[in-house]
């Protein structure tokens, strides 16, 4: 350490910091959330039958936005009045963390705007994965291929036997190797340039799979030249 030899570089800080502590908490919003979602829906399935039928069928939202707008009814059997009672509690607090959710990423996208103002123009880049990709401070790494190993896309050997192949990294910052797998998914469906990427590598041999992986390199090493290049 006092040679000052093998040091990693800090984040910096700043308005990345303030972006770290926004994607904290939509993390924790959105967790929370599905918490919700989950309980209604597992209480919503051993509800009583008629209390079922006076819902409708549906998914953890539908749910949530229907039983919300819903009254209590004023008699009815003490089971049937309780449990609608809780449904509706877990109904009001999922919508108040998805309004908490929505506020969280309007204020990223301000920030990012402040940092960046075009890189929401990338295609598949997100308000979310944005803000991931800025709080990990590209610009702290000397090359592209340490971001890579930073954000798990740099290809490990797996070879085996008379295969030979390799495999993406397992380690390093999670939530950014989770943008850019978002934006690559992204990419895959609604970008052109990127679906001739990937048929070009499968035409060449590779399957689906290491073609994506293949991609997310290639998007590692443009997003870190684009990142690096913003002032």
């Amino acid at each position: 350490m006092l040679a000052g030899e093998g040091l990693s570089t800090p984040r910096a800080r700043g308005v990345r910091g303030a972006v770290q502590a926004l994607l904290v908490a939509h993390r924790s919003c959105v967790g929370e959330r599905t918490r919700l979602l989950n309980q209604l829906q597992a209480l919503h399935t051993t509800a009583p039958l008629a209390l079922r039928e006076r819902i409708g069928e549906g998914n953890g939202k539908q749910l949530e936005r229907r039983i919300a707008a819903m009254h209590a009814g004023a008699c009815g059997p003490v089971e049937e009045r309780v449990v609608f009672a809780v449904l509706r509690d877990l109904a009001r607090r999922s919508r108040a963390l998805g309004a908490e959710t929505r506020r969280y990423k309007r204020e990223l996208a301000a920030m990012i705007g402040v940092l960046d103002p075009t890189l929401l123009a990338e295609p598949g880049v997100g308000p979310i994965s944005a803000a991931k990709l800025i709080a990990c401070d590209p610009a702290r790494f000397k090359h592209e291929a340490a971001f890579a190993r930073c954000n798990g896309t740099a290809p490990l050997p797996a070879s085996s036997g008379k295969t030979v192949r390799h495999r993406l990294s397992r380690g390093g910052d999670r939530q950014v190797n989770n943008a850019i797998h978002t934006i690559a998914l992204s990419r895959s469906v609604h970008h052109a340039e990127s679906r001739a990427y990937l048929a070009r590598r499968v035409s060449e041999g590779k399957t689906e799979r290491e073609a994506m992986r293949a991609l997310k390199r290639h998007l590692s090493r443009r997003l870190y030249k684009r990142l690096t290049q913003c002032p």
